[in-house]
């Protein structure tokens, strides 16, 4: 758990809303759990034992006092409705646990009017309950909510999980666009090379999150409880799923940031990847610096696109034929 967490635990002295702020895959959100969970363990103080029914129920998404908030897995968005049920069921009182915690992750996806319906939960805090939001972006918040809650930074995204995707990606990205072949067959090749990727990504994204959760151990719950765990769970997969996306396109930004460089003659040693260094110099070769830079606002505007909810294939599909190697 983040330090000052660990400190205001010991303490005693607990803000009443908290802001997780920093990139996707920091840890944000294992922090908001742990939390919950040292808050509401049956065995220790100002900690987790991860045994007790407590922990176990929170780690499960089944604890009555833990209560969660995502965007919609097709809309990306948290709609006011969802806002309200939230703020009706933090507003109750506690069935098994000491203090009631709601976590809202990609906070900053709330349109105006879940915003505005929220905020009158934070002007006016329930007793003995703990608010985490957590967000990439927190400017997207409204400066009234950011305000009311104590702001605490993560770091950036594992240096190791990048490399993973870089590791496949980096040698699609070099061979594509050194090919000779013309623009839109070399286009439509690397589309075909990524969207496998993307595949596998989102299988193994799936694949972790079902057995982390492990829906199975808890067949004695509720119909409606069970529906529920199972919506958080797709929504957890498609949050984790566009973060490792993201690094993808991480990835193929640097990528063609290092072609860029190579273009304006930059040394080996100011490349993101000089390991590829051989293969970015033949690309850059038959570049201009124009040609290299409208190569970035291609993957810019592919990014663009998904924040925009555009079809992944499409976003992919036309972003990549404008690039210009």
């Amino acid at each position: 758990m983040a330090g000052q967490l660990q400190r205001s635990l010991e303490r005693g002295r607990l803000a009443h809303a908290y802001l997780f702020t920093g990139p996707r895959g920091s840890g944000k959100e294992a922090v908001a759990r742990t939390l919950a969970k040292a808050l509401n363990c049956l065995e220790k103080d100002h900690d987790s034992c991860d045994r007790c029914d407590s922990c176990r129920r929170v780690d499960a998404g089944a604890h009555p006092d833990i209560y969660w908030v995502r965007p919609e897995s097709k809309s990306r968005r948290i709609q006011v409705e969802q806002m309200r049920e939230f703020m009706k069921s933090v507003n109750l009182r506690s069935s098994m646990g000491r203090v009631k915690v709601g976590i809202v992750v990609d906070a900053d996806c709330m349109g105006e009017e879940a915003s505005n319906a929220f905020l009158k939960t934070l002007e006016e805090p329930p007793a003995q309950t703990v608010i985490v939001l957590l967000t990439a972006d927190p400017q997207r918040l409204l400066p009234t909510i950011r305000s009311r809650c104590l702001r605490i930074s993560f770091g950036p995204v594992a240096a190791i999980a990048r490399t993973t995707y870089g590791m496949k990606l980096l040698p699609v990205l070099a061979k594509f666009s050194a090919t000779g072949e013309g623009k839109v067959a070399n286009g439509y090749r690397l589309l075909a090379e990524l969207t496998a990727l993307l595949q596998e990504v989102r299988n193994e994204t799936r694949e972790r999150i079902e057995a982390e959760m492990n829906l199975e151990r808890y067949e004695e719950l509720e119909a409606k409880v069970r529906e529920r765990l199972e919506e958080q769970l797709e929504a957890r997969i498609e949050g984790e799923y566009r973060a490792a996306r993201e690094q993808v396109l991480e990835e193929m930004y640097s990528w063609f940031g290092d072609v860029l460089l190579c273009a304006e003659g930059a040394n080996d040693e100011l490349l993101t990847h000089p390991d590829q260094a051989g293969a970015a110099r033949r690309i850059a070769a038959g570049l201009t610096c124009p040609q290299a830079c409208h190569n970035l606002d291609a993957i810019e505007q592919i990014r663009d696109s998904l924040s925009r909810n555009i079809s992944e294939t499409l976003a992919f599909e036309v972003g990549l034929l404008k690039l210009g190697c």
